[in-house]
């Protein structure tokens, strides 16, 4: 549900704000979704709350694009432009967030312990 719903909003975004192609968009926002999948809903949501986790997407998602788009593609993407990204992401996962905290088993369900 995650990589579907934020990669709709994602991908077109980064496209949009920056000179990005749709198939290296594709896989940087895969690449970005599952790594923040891992960070921060499986191991930083555990013990933080909704607000904590929001914080970290957003300053992660910052600080990824930042890498990408300066050491692995050559985007023309500025600083209020992933400023944007960032703030979209955390809007999103706001929400995505605090429909899984809503049932606990939905946390746990694709958690590592299993």
């Amino acid at each position: 549900m995650k990589l579907v719903i934020n990669g709709i909003i994602l991908i077109p975004l980064v496209v949009y704000l920056s000179n990005a192609g749709w198939g290296s968009a594709f896989w940087a926002v895969f690449t970005f979704l599952l790594m923040t999948y891992v960070v921060v809903d499986q191991l930083f949501m555990r013990v933080t709350n909704n607000a904590a986790a929001v914080l970290a997407d957003v300053l992660l998602t910052f600080v990824f694009f930042w890498l990408v788009q300066r050491y692995f593609y050559d985007w023309s993407m500025s600083y209020t432009s992933m400023a944007i990204i960032a703030v979209v992401y955390g809007i999103v996962e706001f929400f995505v967030h605090a429909y899984y905290q809503r049932d606990p088993g939905k946390l746990s369900r694709h958690s590592f312990d299993d």
